[in-house]
């Protein structure tokens, strides 16, 4: 066997020796569903498979037949199965690094824990007990414990075992078995764990982490999420997308909420004046809301400035004005906004709530039927009006 056996550095990753190792003592329940040669395929859960040889099981095993087993590895889309009473370490012929032991902490000692592998000496570091930083190692003591051999000392007989290594290949099962249940659309639970400036990190799940992008935390326009969010808040979302197997989830908040835009078009049409308020200010015009969440553009056009530079000294954010609709499309949430009446004079700040009142007091008196009609009636006042005041 040689004077030492080793399969990686203590801190580092896991060596490609080991990638068919066990990986965990947990044991998972699995279906057979088919069966090629000596390959035996099984189905752990959703969209979960595993493979396993045919030379495990005491006869041939046969399709519909459920088992238990243990995972060791993958093999590009599918886990690599044990069956669950493979023999943990018994003898010192037997230890080799990868080897999945129980270890029976017997006291603790400088660095780490001494503990028993059967009739073997192990030593369990501090680094890798799996416990916090402030936790107290003590606590183990007596304890028995799941952990993977790192070294073999053959000379003194007394192997490196990790507890760390371990809890690690379990929370990526957990978190691979919930990854495999997760679809876009389905509606998750979580708690925020970060807050940027481009969005909110959410925990959900067991291990998992998604995105919520600023432009799906609300119908309304989020220029700082910090304001709304922060470290520790509950989360309901929608999921959105699932990307590189896992590592990119988008998440959304605004897709569970009615759209603002929805139903505009009962209350709003082309040609109508109505109030807005200015939201932001662009070289190629002005931005502004008509209601929370439903923001229109009034393109430099429309609004009688040529130059940017007096547009941006003109306009400020949280002004009202009074703006005329150019089309509105409430399924691509687009809105499209003048400073102008159709002949081309400013429009005043005030004409839309006088085109209100107008409104009002006309469908007030308009007989059974008319509703239709109004905006037509209301855009024939005011060009009267216009016209006699040119006049």
């Amino acid at each position: 066997m040689g004077a030492r056996r080793r399969s990686h550095d203590l801190d580092g990753p896991p060596g490609p020796e080991r990638e068919h190792g066990p990986h965990t003592l947990r044991v998972w329940r699995g279906t057979v569903v088919g069966v090629d040669g000596d390959d035996v395929f099984c189905e752990l859960g959703p969209r979960m498979q595993g493979v396993i040889s045919a030379s495990q099981f005491e006869r041939p095993p046969r399709v519909g037949e459920c088992y238990e087993f243990t995972l060791r590895g993958r093999e590009e889309s599918l886990w690599v199965l044990s069956l669950r009473h493979t023999r943990s370490l018994a003898s010192w012929e037997e230890a080799e690094p990868g080897s999945v032991v129980e270890a029976r902490v017997v006291r603790r000692t400088h660095g780490g824990l001494e503990a028993k592998v059967g009739p073997l000496h192990a030593f369990l570091p501090r680094s890798h007990t799996g416990l916090a930083r402030g936790d107290d190692p003590g606590e183990l003591v007596g304890k028995t414990l799941t952990c993977e051999v790192l070294e073999v000392d053959a000379e003194r007989q007394r192997v490196l075992v990790s507890r760390r290594v371990v809890l690690e290949r379990e929370r990526q099962s957990a978190r691979q078995r919930e990854l495999g249940s997760l679809a876009p659309g389905q509606v998750v639970n979580g708690r925020v764990s970060r807050v940027e400036p481009f969005g909110v990190f959410v925990a959900f799940g067991r291990g998992l982490e998604g995105l919520v992008h600023v432009s799906n935390l609300s119908h309304e326009r989020v220029d700082d999420p910090a304001e709304r969010f922060a470290k520790g808040d509950s989360i309901t979302a929608v999921v959105l997308s699932i990307k590189r197997g896992g590592k990119r989830i988008a998440l959304g908040l605004r897709q569970l909420e009615e759209s603002p835009w929805a139903h505009l078009e009962k209350a709003h049409y082309v040609g109508q004046v109505v109030p807005v308020v200015v939201t932001r200010v662009a070289e190629f015009g002005v931005f502004a809301a008509l209601r929370p969440g439903v923001e229109g553009l009034i393109h430099r056009s429309e609004t009688g400035v040529g130059d940017e530079r007096v547009l941006r000294g003109l306009f400020r954010p949280g002004e009202s004005l009074s703006a005329r609709i150019l089309s509105l499309d409430c399924e691509a949430e687009r809105l499209a906004l003048s400073l102008l009446h159709e002949h081309g004079a400013r429009l005043e700040p005030g004409e839309a709530e006088a085109a209100r009142e107008l409104e009002e007091r006309d469908v007030g008196e308009a007989p059974a039927g008319w509703g239709g009609d109004i905006g037509r009636l209301l855009r024939r006042a005011l060009d009267g009006e216009e016209s006699r005041d040119a006049g």
